[in-house]
């Protein structure tokens, strides 16, 4: 099973639509760290999840698989992250590229390797990392964060 489930995807495009400015039409990396099967396979299914697009208001936000080390050049503004690719050289990479990072993996956020978590299950739970959002540039709409815990 995927670390996102289509519930959780569900979740993030509400979400993202809270995100300023506004993200526009574009694609999506979901990236996994390279050399590691378990985590390309969770990229996978994550994008296969996602199919056609990941709907965020009028935007449509594409899926494409990207490996830890090619994400490194970055210029996106969105950026999905498989079990097993959170780490100090994406984080650092998502940082630099000024991307809003999202994951399944709550460690992840907890450690300041990425933005923000999501759970639907047993309840919605949308935990930001404020450090890493700061340090990314990364900024929500003010009634986004009544929602959300705040690390």
């Amino acid at each position: 099973a995927a670390t996102l489930s289509p519930k959780d995807l569900q979740v993030l495009g509400r979400a993202l639509a809270f995100v300023q400015p506004p993200l526009f039409s574009g694609e999506v990396p979901v990236v996994y760290a390279a050399g590691d099967a378990g985590s390309r396979q969770d990229a996978e299914a994550i994008a296969t999840q996602i199919g056609d697009g990941l709907k965020v208001g009028s935007a449509v936000l594409r899926p494409r698989l990207i490996d830890s080390v090619a994400f490194a050049a970055g210029g996106f503004p969105v950026v999905i992250v498989a079990g097993g690719a959170n780490g100090p050289q994406v984080g650092a990479a998502i940082r630099a590229t000024h991307s809003l990072c999202v994951t399944g993996q709550l460690e992840a956020v907890q450690a300041g390797f990425c933005t923000m978590a999501i759970r639907s299950e047993p309840r919605v739970d949308i935990v930001v990392n404020h450090a890493a959002a700061a340090a990314s540039g990364v900024e929500f709409a003010a009634a986004f964060r009544m929602m959300i815990r705040e690390i």
